[in-house]
């Protein structure tokens, strides 16, 4: 957007204080081709890693049929961006595919103004006769809640991980961190971009055996088709959404007292977390902060700070005290553009941050910030970064 655009006043609105200009705007040209019988009455996105391409939500920015198999659209990106993204018709049912069926990695590109981006779709997941299995990649002790039901927001399946010697040590209890977007959690076989997910099996297995953490359990809540409704507080402009009060009703009254009276859990607040990424980020701290006598370990990763042109600065001021112990991060080529001093998703973390230290948090004690050098907007960037942050949350309160 340009800096008089929505994008840009959202932007403002977070980074006034720090005086720094949006980048120009590219105007860039998807042409898709679609393969042989799909039908012109679909509408094709392109689904990425950017607000503008739906934040990996299936869905994203709209194509339109253009004739002759050819689906097409143009968009205003900040100049120099870089960029992920895949075509599907809605959902990850319909993302695309190789000719066989299997798996594609993500397409990238970089915004320029005036750039045209003709792809080829070889197949849509629902249409192909196979599709190439994925390997499960888990680690330990797993139970599965399939289909959980709700009475506030959608059924959804719930993945529990248990720490070694679970069965075995019959009266102990354990901390439980809560993750977001639990399909990319554990598994290589049921994250929605193949190959990324956040190894927190591992990660957890590699931190209690080498005792940089006492035992806990992991509760991944996987997401629905109405995430970016669930995760953010308020509507932003453009995307909507602002449904998270039924989803954090899910949470409080029906996912934890069941995972509570199931599990062999530790009571209260100072031992249960809640960590998320992207728009997962601000239900992450947005629960927190609003319920710190149930979350009192909050992983706040990557957010997606410009929602709601900077909501969540502004909830972090209005509040009173800081109740939870709170993980901040982002990476350095999130979106960045082509000066990075431009680039909105760090220094709106930066924003956060400041809000943060301003409330009272102490950096080092109950509040870590973390810049993560070149990473990227994506689960295997989260990974590398996971036991730091389990390793944070999980440590003995400064005192």
């Amino acid at each position: 957007m340009t800096p008089g655009g929505a994008r840009g006043l959202a932007v403002a609105a977070v980074l006034l204080a720090a005086g720094v200009s949006v980048a120009e705007a590219a105007q860039v040209t998807f042409v898709v081709t679609a393969p042989a019988g799909t039908p012109e009455t679909a509408t094709l996105h392109v689904s990425g890693d950017r607000a503008e391409l739906g934040s990996w939500s299936g869905t994203g920015f709209a194509l339109r049929f253009a004739g002759s198999g050819r689906w097409a659209g143009t968009l205003e990106l900040p100049e120099g961006a870089a960029f992920e993204y895949k075509l599907t018709r809605g959902s990850w049912e319909t993302v695309e595919k190789d000719a066989q069926g299997g798996e594609l990695g993500n397409r990238g590109a970089v915004a320029r103004d005036g750039d045209t981006l003709n792809v080829a779709v070889a197949a849509w997941r629902d249409r192909t006769a196979r599709a190439t299995p994925r390997a499960h990649t888990l680690l330990g002790e797993f139970r599965r809640h399939d289909a959980f039901p709700s009475k506030h927001a959608g059924a959804r399946d719930v993945v529990v991980w248990l720490p070694p010697g679970y069965e075995a040590n019959t009266a102990r209890r354990y901390p439980v961190i809560y993750f977001h977007d639990g399909q990319n959690v554990f598994d290589g076989a049921t994250s929605f971009i193949p190959g990324q997910e956040w190894r927190a099996d591992e990660a957890a297995d590699s931190l209690i055996r080498n005792r940089r953490v006492p035992p806990f359990l992991m509760v991944a809540v996987a997401n629905t088709a109405k995430r970016m409704s669930e995760y953010t507080r308020v509507p932003d402009e453009r995307h909507g959404g602002g449904g998270q009060a039924a989803y954090d009703r899910f949470l409080l009254e029906e996912l934890q007292p069941f995972i509570d009276a199931t599990y062999r859990t530790r009571p209260g607040a100072t031992s249960t977390g809640i960590v998320g990424s992207s728009l997962g980020g601000l239900a992450a701290i947005s629960l927190g902060l609003s319920h710190p006598d149930r979350f009192g370990l909050v992983g706040c990763v990557s957010p997606s700070v410009w929602w709601g042109k900077g909501e969540v600065v502004r909830f972090v001021q209005s509040g009173q005290g800081h109740p939870v112990r709170l993980w901040l991060d982002m990476g350095t080529a999130e979106g960045r553009a082509a000066m990075p001093e431009s680039d909105e998703n760090v220094l709106g973390a930066r924003a956060l941050r400041d809000a943060c230290l301003a409330r009272g948090w102490r950096e080092g004690a109950d509040f870590r910030y973390h810049e993560a050098a070149g990473a990227g907007h994506n689960e295997r960037a989260w990974a590398q970064r996971l036991p730091q942050i389990l390793e944070f949350l999980l440590q003995a309160p400064a005192r």
